[in-house]
């Protein structure tokens, strides 16, 4: 439960960040019992829930980081003891000791330091000690359970394995839970949103700190439109049966990770064309601004050619099962649905209506030269 309370702190404290439980009780450790990426730092956390700490433990426990791998940038030490000045220093000694051999950081939070850090994080306070709190304060909504961690370059955090898993779980939360939430945590949203709850924690901002808070509102003025609108398209991806229908029958969640790589780069930035492409479209005739941009990647070409013997470069229409089960699910399904959340957007038409009157059956949209 500690280990689990410490996880939650700590992505709490880091926006955008991943981590996970590592390993599992008897299971050799080597120091470490959660990992926390956020960006280019592997932070390890040491839990230990005992009364009482002393140096000769956090020793033992440093030595044995230092056999962990990858290599950690940092090795935090958390416990239900009491804070200790005289532990705080050994870190700090430790830390400098490490800086002379490139070794990892290490640091000390007792039980009453991880009190005044979880101040600033009450869903995590809600969550792991909710007994304290008052039925009207329970009422609080925790943040969304199913969060998709996205890098700066668009990319998922998290190996194909793991989102595999990731897309199993949340479609069925999402469909069995109406209060399920699903967020994308873009690392750039996440660190500005942070950045201006620093800057608003000033009581008299400066002139300085007031540019910089407009710049970053700005920013996120732009940047968060775009998340939202890949959270719906990962909410379609992973509930919609139509849309899932005909080449996801059961639930092929590898193929559905890999289909959600290409989705939310396409939702945030675009389709991007590059000359080494066949470039595409599909589209709703009923609907003639309703249509999505596809680019074959230069090695699956010959099997679009193979598979559409009547395409030529300046007009051909077919049915977007043409393009194969393997090539519709590569391409035809990120590029619809990124279609579908981009015109619901633009033209103020809910998502709800499109899929009542089946505009979401991408596989009867037509298939075009763009």
């Amino acid at each position: 439960m500690f280990e689990k309370f410490a996880l939650d702190l700590w992505g709490a404290q880091l926006p955008g960040s991943n981590s996970t439980l590592y390993g599992r009780n008897g299971q050799g450790q080597n120091g470490v019992d959660v990992i926390v990426r956020s960006g280019d730092r592997l932070i390890g956390l040491q839990c230990k829930a005992v009364g009482k700490l002393d140096q000769i433990t956090i020793a033992a426990e440093v030595d044995r980081a230092k056999r962990f791998t990858p290599s950690i940038s940092d090795l935090v030490v958390v416990t239900t003891a009491p804070h200790d000045a005289k532990l705080v220093s050994h870190a700090e000694t430790l830390t400098r000791q490490h800086k002379q051999s490139n070794l990892f950081s290490v640091s000390y939070h007792g039980w009453d330091d991880l009190l005044r850090i979880l101040e600033d994080h009450q869903w995590v306070a809600h969550k792991h000690f909710s007994e304290f709190f008052s039925t009207t304060e329970k009422g609080i909504p925790p943040p969304p359970a199913l969060r998709l961690p996205l890098d700066r370059q668009l990319k998922i955090m998290l190996s194909d394995e793991e989102l595999a898993l990731f897309c199993s779980e949340a479609s069925w939360e999402l469909k069995n839970n109406p209060s399920a939430n699903f967020a994308v945590d873009h690392v750039d949203e996440q660190r500005a949103i942070a950045m201006v709850a620093e800057i608003e924690a000033v009581e008299a901002l400066d002139t300085e700190a007031r540019k910089t808070r407009s710049e970053l509102r700005e920013y996120l003025a732009r940047l968060s439109p775009k998340i939202r609108r890949a959270e719906v398209a990962a909410r379609l991806l992973l509930t919609d049966e139509v849309l899932r229908s005909p080449w996801l029958i059961g639930g092929c969640w590898p193929e559905t990770a890999a289909t959600m790589r290409r989705l939310m780069p396409q939702v945030i930035a675009g389709s991007i064309s590059r000359p080494d492409r066949l470039p595409l479209k599909i589209g709703v005739p009923a609907h003639p601004k309703l249509v999505g941009y596809i680019d074959i990647d230069v090695e699956d070409r010959p099997a679009f050619e193979d598979q559409c013997k009547t395409y030529n470069p300046y007009y051909y229409i077919g049915g977007v099962h043409d393009l194969g089960s393997a090539l519709g699910l590569k391409y035809a399904l990120p590029a619809g649905i990124a279609a579908l959340v981009g015109y619901s957007a633009f033209h103020g038409v809910a998502i709800e209506e499109l899929q009542r009157d089946n505009t979401s059956n991408i596989y009867f949209w037509g298939l075009y030269a763009a």
